[in-house]
């Protein structure tokens, strides 16, 4: 008996009252650990806004790669070891980086796009990149998301627009996917066809469906593999890609069956409004948090492996923060920085007050990454998936894609060493006046990092996406 069926095997016999408890979830995954079985690998990309207060982001003084403290005053990072309220710290499951840049070469404001196709912004404002995003890569180009009912899926709060601005998944050629914003909808992409739920009647229709769906892909692929004997080599190329596509048929078919035993969710109430600019800002905090466990459920289920959400911010009177009602002139646009966060350029020391407005939205976003960890481990799955968020710039008021906040949390199946806090030297070292043509022009692309995750998912690569100068976006990140 195959591990992956013995554990099926043995949480049937559990009984499924028990299979509504997130605890099951961390018994069949130990299960399948001990069995020495490898958890299948997930990726969630997550993009917030308005850039980041490096002042609070950054390592102090005496901290080192491995010790550090995420608990001080205005620390943005302190979610990520807040046991209080969520369950535990994730202090050992993150690695924060300070000192990358996007290379998007486009205004700060509309190099979302850029975060994981690695790829320049073209056609100016609102443009789109020129190639696919990593979450498409690995789902669809690789092919490691054949084994699932929903290879990827792309969520975001409150805005629909597709292009380089706002939107994190790219097919090739730089595509935009569509997002989704809307629970409801989410929860119909991601469950209703997915999870049969507890009636026999359904679960009966269900079995039958999936034999005879089976038997249909049986019966072709004989009819298939016998034609392929008769035809010629050009002939055999067509029928080929036909056996291929059915394989990825039937993986979905076996996929159906494997997440039976996962509790159907409820579906969400339909919010009043959902969009941007229209009625839809007081929700999206509620939104996101719905974005959230949807995700924590459809990974820990199995039926995707690969996300993205696109985060808003909460620009509306009397949003939870306490922030200003236009966050993007009254925080981002005011954020007044140090030598620090203006990449050594500065203008003056800068002004705390507005490191500590911003790092709270920081505080505020990394909140929810945190609440998604929880949720994956609830399932326990965190160790086996990697979560890359960051932003579409650093300093937010010079609109600079320098030294662009990133998190990296999870775990990677151990591909990634968690638990650090990694300071590259950023492109213009402090007290310097140096630019792209100086000799002190250093630059850590972001680039890097999206090949070092691929690599980490299993694929033979030393090169993503494409930059001016090929070595920016060749090889790994060192060091990670």
């Amino acid at each position: 008996m195959s591990s992956r069926r013995g554990r099926r095997t043995f949480l049937r016999g559990l009984g499924s009252g028990f299979l509504a408890l997130p605890f099951l979830r961390v018994v069949e995954s130990s299960y399948a650990q001990a069995a020495g079985e490898a958890l299948p690998q997930r990726f969630i990309g997550i993009y917030h806004p308005h850039g980041i207060a490096a002042e609070l982001f950054t390592l102090r003084d005496g901290e080192t790669e491995t010790s550090f403290d995420l608990g001080y005053a205005d620390s943005p990072l302190k979610p990520f070891d807040d046991a209080g309220t969520y369950g535990k710290s994730f202090k050992d499951k993150i690695v924060t980086i300070e000192g990358l840049d996007l290379l998007s070469d486009t205004n700060g404001h509309n190099s979302a796009g850029t975060i994981l196709t690695g790829s320049r912004i073209i056609d100016g404002p609102g443009g789109l990149p020129e190639y696919i995003s990593l979450d498409q890569f690995l789902a669809v180009e690789s092919g490691l998301g054949d084994a699932t009912v929903v290879p990827s899926v792309a969520l975001a709060v409150g805005n629909k627009e597709l292009s380089g601005r706002e939107t994190l998944s790219f097919g090739a050629g730089g595509t935009p996917l569509s997002k989704i914003i809307d629970p409801v909808l989410a929860f119909d992409f991601l469950f209703k066809q997915a999870i049969v739920g507890t009636d026999p009647a359904a679960q009966a229709a269900a079995e039958r469906q999936r034999r005879l769906g089976a038997s249909l892909i049986d019966f072709v692929s004989g009819d298939v593999k016998r034609l392929r004997a008769r035809v010629g080599p050009f002939e055999e190329q067509k029928l080929d890609q036909h056996l291929d596509a059915l394989r990825a048929l039937e993986k979905k078919y076996q996929a159906l069956g494997s997440t039976s035993d996962c509790p159907l969710p409820t579906r969400p109430t339909a919010f009043p409004e959902l969009e941007r600019y229209n009625g839809g800002e007081p929700y999206f905090d509620a939104i996101t948090d719905l974005h959230v466990d949807l995700l924590g459920l459809a990974l820990g289920c199995d039926i995707t492996r690969f996300a993205t959400l696109c985060l808003g911010d909460l620009s509306y009177a009397g949003n939870p923060l306490d922030l200003p009602v236009d966050n993007h002139g009254g925080m981002a646009h005011t954020y007044n920085a140090s030598p620090l966060g203006s990449e050594g350029r500065p203008v003056g020391d800068g002004d705390p007050a507005t490191w500590k407005l911003l790092a709270k939205f920081n505080r505020y976003v990394y909140g929810k990454v945190a609440r998604l960890m929880q949720r994956l481990d609830e399932s326990g799955i965190l160790d086996s998936t990697l979560i890359y968020a960051s932003s579409d710039m650093g300093n937010p008021a010079s609109h600079s894609t320098r030294n662009v906040p990133t998190v990296l949390a999870g775990g990677a199946n151990g591909k990634i060493r968690m638990g650090r806090r990694i300071k590259y030297r950023t492109d213009c070292p402090l007290g310097t006046a140096c630019d792209k043509t100086s000799s002190d022009y250093e630059t850590n692309p972001n680039n890097r990092l999206l090949v070092s995750i691929a690599q980490a998912f299993g694929l033979d690569i030393d090169h993503f996406a494409r930059q001016p100068l090929y070595a920016n976006s060749t090889g790994p990140l060192p060091g990670l």
